[in-house]
């Protein structure tokens, strides 16, 4: 059992070391490292955009079906006020995209 630790930890140490000497050549060549985090934000971000109008739908959908099943009038209330909540959010995510994009061609 202890060489198995002793292997896995060999492993792991030299994974570590590996990903050092790569990486570290890569960050100190770079002339702004803060360029690197820049790309990898916008990205996510654009991404993120991209996703986030299709949730809104699915929430959407999911609490009209909530509120035609539920027999309660203070779930289907619950229910109504969810789906309009997700309404504004798909409308300011409509609406936010474009504006994200003119944003972005004038820096």
């Amino acid at each position: 059992m202890k060489q198995d630790t002793k292997a896995l930890f060999a492993k792991f140490y030299i994974a570590t070391i590996v990903t050092l000497l790569v990486l570290i050549p890569t960050s100190a060549s770079a002339t702004a490292p803060s360029s690197y985090v820049n790309k990898i934000s916008d990205g996510l971000f654009a991404e993120i955009l991209k996703v986030a109008p299709k949730i809104a739908l699915v929430v959407i959908g999911f609490s009209f079906l909530m509120y035609i099943v539920a027999g309660d009038e203070h779930k289907k209330s619950k229910h109504k006020s969810t789906a309009y909540i997700a309404i504004v959010a798909y409308l300011i995510l409509l609406v936010l995209q474009p504006l994200l994009g003119w944003l972005d061609g004038l820096i």
